[in-house]
């Protein structure tokens, strides 16, 4: 292994310039085993971790779609992707300008949680090359894992860490070959895991690799035009503590930077942004539809809310309280309901429609109705 790094990059030691460019190979070498041999574009998260706070709103898209929980099972989401129109047979973007929220919860309940968010990451550097973007959110899932809370994690999910430690490590002791101190270096790489569940809870915990690489850059609100996107349900205590806040917050407790160890307030509980149900009920007499009215006016501009969280099965993707929600976690992994994929798609910040495979768009609020909607909340 030192031969060929030495054959690569010299026997003189390693530039700068050729040890970010002996970096990046092994970052795609290691993701693309991670992912079974399938070519992944290694994104800025595999260059080590950064500070920031996940942006918070966006202008409105042309064409916005959203896709629900995904939990493990990679062949549903990218045939949710494929349903939207996003990704080619070879599960690259083909989506040009669109903009796609997928709203959390993709740990749990199934075997493909590590493959799952590389799809994603590459998807994010393909659609930003074509001018549209791909934002994926934190839900109680997530939480649930950075807390060491594992439940729901299935005996191949485990599997899968235990491979991707493997598979990490060796890729720590190849950048090792190109470092200033190849020795030292060695000596600073973690001992392998006993088990798959400590191989999880070391990579997910405050600060873990796997949390600083995908959901610190994930935010739990987002609003893109006039849609507010999140997992749960934003209440109106959420939004006078302010999105920007929380996104900030939950970021740093996730990458271990917090000052305060605890989940934050707003993701913990039955009440949590991560963990409402208060507007997704299946029955919409059980929604708390003026809680949600008085959210959305605390948001200039916003019509709408989108939230996962809570099975539609078998009713598919359906909206409640006059249109101004709309519930997208349809129970497509195989650890669910394995039900058929489905989106949400929302045309020039209006006319809000279903999409399934094999059928025609089912449109659920029409660009009429919607501007009626508009003028009629501008005169309130």
């Amino acid at each position: 292994m030192a031969s060929i790094a030495d054959w690569f990059l010299g026997r003189g030691g390693c530039t700068r310039e050729q040890r970010d460019t002996w970096d990046r190979f092994v970052d795609s070498f290691t993701a693309s085993t991670i992912n079974g041999g399938s070519p992944q574009v290694a994104g800025k998260h595999l260059q080590g971790p950064e500070s920031g706070t996940p942006v918070s709103y966006f202008p409105a898209a042309k064409r916005l779609v959203a896709i629900g929980d995904l939990h493990g099972d990679y062949d549903k989401a990218v045939r949710a992707f494929k349903v939207a129109g996003l990704v080619d047979d070879a599960e690259n973007w083909v989506g040009g300008d669109t903009v796609a929220v997928q709203v959390g919860d993709v740990l749990d309940r199934g075997g493909e949680e590590i493959r799952i968010f590389h799809f994603l990451e590459k998807l994010k550097g393909q659609a930003a090359g074509q001018g549209g973007a791909v934002h994926v959110l934190n839900g109680n899932h997530e939480v649930m894992n950075v807390a060491g809370r594992f439940r729901y994690a299935t005996e191949s999910a485990m599997d899968e860490f235990e491979r991707w430690e493997k598979v990490r490590r060796f890729g720590l002791r190849l950048k090792c070959l190109c470092s200033d101190d190849r020795a030292g270096c060695g000596s600073r790489i973690p001992p392998p895991s006993a088990s798959g569940a400590e191989a999880r809870r070391r990579a997910l915990r405050p600060g873990g690799p796997l949390s600083t690489a995908f959901l610190a850059r994930h935010p739990v609100a987002l609003v893109v035009g006039s849609s507010v996107f999140v997992h749960g349900g934003l209440h109106p205590t959420h939004l006078e503590y302010g999105i920007r806040r929380m996104n900030r917050e939950a970021s740093e407790w996730i990458r271990g930077d917090s000052a305060d160890e605890a989940v934050p307030w707003f993701l913990s509980g039955r009440n949590a942004i991560v963990w409402s149900r208060q507007y997704s009920m299946p029955s919409e007499r059980q929604c708390d539809c003026e809680m949600l009215r008085e959210a959305l006016t605390r948001l200039p501009g916003a019509r709408r809310m989108v939230v996962g969280h809570t099975v539609q099965h078998p009713m598919g993707i359906n909206g409640a309280c006059g249109g101004t929600v709309f519930r997208v976690d349809v129970g497509a992994s195989s650890g669910v309901a394995d039900a058929d994929p489905e989106v949400l798609e929302i045309i020039e910040d209006r006319e809000v429609r279903r999409l399934r495979a094999n059928q025609q768009a089912q449109v659920l609020v029409s660009a009429q109705e919607a501007a009626k909607a508009k003028a009629a909340a501008m005169k309130g």
